[in-house]
């Protein structure tokens, strides 16, 4: 397992055990921890405000997918024809055909790099937008129902979950009703 994945999953289930520590160690002053979880990813695909933010990130995969296909057709006729006249050519003629495909392959990755930078870059200000909308639904939401803290169930590796204590249809409906 690598370090960072370790620290990734320690990290949360430590900070969880010392907020569940706190009120065995002063019990009279701090109330009960009360922990809510919310499924981030489905508010984020299912809310109306989700599918708004991600409806563009969206639309420019489908972009940069169909701009693509152009080279991999190329790509794909150079090795039909390398294919057909591995035989008849001779090796100067097999060696031009390689570099052909060499460089529309070059082409195509670098592409796929831009077209990964792009959408990477999409992704983030979507979510930024997104977290913007539901973070205060989502602590209003906790804070109504007296949680002391919301955890996102994607980030938690969880064991056992009371269905009472996870607020994301509830999420889902102030969101819904926001727009």
């Amino acid at each position: 397992m690598k370090r960072t994945t370790l620290f990734r999953h320690t990290t949360p289930i430590l900070a969880l055990l010392a907020c569940l520590a706190l009120p065995c160690a002063a019990q009279a002053e701090v109330p009960p921890t009360r922990l809510a979880v919310v499924d981030y990813d489905k508010l984020l695909l299912e809310s109306e405000p989700g599918k708004k933010i991600i409806a563009p990130m969206d639309a420019l995969m489908k972009q940069k997918k169909a701009a693509a296909l152009p080279i991999e057709a190329e790509l794909k006729k150079l090795r039909a024809q390398a294919a057909q006249q591995a035989d008849t050519a001779t090796p100067q003629q097999l060696a031009a055909l390689q570099r052909q495909f060499n460089d529309k392959l070059d082409d195509l990755r670098h592409f796929e790099s831009e077209a990964n930078a792009d959408l990477d870059k999409q992704r983030a200000q979507s979510l930024g937008r997104f977290n913007q909308i539901a973070v205060p639904v989502i602590q209003s939401l906790g804070k109504e129902l007296g949680y002391t803290m919301v955890l996102q169930l994607q980030k938690l590796p969880l064991i056992y979950l009371d269905p009472v204590a996870d607020i994301t249809d509830a999420a889902m409906l102030r969101l819904n009703a926001s727009q």
